[in-house]
């Protein structure tokens, strides 16, 4: 991708016991949408990923009229000890190995259960994963999440500190920073050769609520985008309170966010 990016998530079009995947292949590029980004249990439950049929998943996403995948979502990597961290990337393999399958540029996941003693397990099952997947031609964008080991801009800090290879970098997710309290411009301005994906979502305190509608200034978004010369995708997410109206927040926000970037 040359060019900033629209991405509708299968996040943005999740309501159970509706199949997010379906649901997005269904509404999204109704909406207006050329590009999605794969999540639910397929992607974030460990080992699960191995038996989606990749073909069959292009061949209905191409059909549907969409022409690439943004994002593979992953499970976090266990923060319990050295070892279970690192007995996660054989998971995360799985992942990559999907998303290089399904031609897609990224593989993004959040934190395991943060912990008081720091970053130490997370590092060495990040440590382990560059060096299994150094010759896949996918990156890592690291997602903040609340509770997460990956949230504030000290733990990217110490995350880079250690993980030099640029095949790791930063998913700002606006809502989760948001919440958490964290000056994202900040982010972006500190790594602008790490900022590897956006998920855009808005809120109203801690709730998601529809693009556009909430307290996080989408124009100062674009903005900071366009000072770095930002190319990849603006990945749209929504958690809000009234799903069944997710269809129509999807088609808003694509007019909404196309309109700010053209501008």
């Amino acid at each position: 991708m040359s060019e900033i990016t629209l991405s509708c998530t299968t996040c943005a079009l999740r309501n159970p016991p509706l199949d997010e995947i379906s649901e997005t292949l269904k509404h999204a590029p109704k909406a207006g949408y050329a590009y999605w980004g794969l999540a639910g249990p397929i992607a974030w439950t460990p080992g699960l990923i191995r038996w989606l049929d990749t073909e069959g998943l292009q061949h209905q996403a191409a059909e549907a009229g969409l022409k690439g995948l943004t994002e593979v979502y992953a499970s976090a990597i266990s923060t319990d000890s050295i070892e279970a961290a690192e007995s996660c990337v054989e998971d995360l393999l799985l992942n990559a190995q999907a998303a290089v399958d399904l031609k897609c540029p990224l593989l993004v996941f959040s934190g395991g259960k943060r912990q008081t003693n720091g970053l130490k397990h997370t590092l060495a099952g990040l440590e382990k994963l560059t060096g299994v997947i150094a010759d896949m031609p996918v990156k890592v964008a690291l997602e903040p999440h609340g509770g997460s080991q990956f949230l504030y801009e000290a733990d990217y800090d110490e995350i880079f500190a250690h993980i030099t290879t640029k095949q790791i970098g930063i998913t700002i997710d606006t809502g989760h920073f948001h919440v958490a309290g964290v000056d994202w411009r900040a982010l972006i301005h500190k790594y602008p050769d790490r900022i590897y994906n956006i998920h855009v979502k808005d809120h109203i305190g801690h709730q998601s609520v529809p693009i556009g509608e909430g307290e996080i200034d989408m124009p100062s978004l674009i903005h900071e985008l366009r000072a770095i010369n930002y190319c990849g995708p603006l990945a749209v997410e929504l958690e809000v309170e009234d799903p069944e109206n997710l269809p129509q927040y999807v088609t808003d926000s694509y007019q909404y966010l196309s309109d700010l970037i053209q501008t």
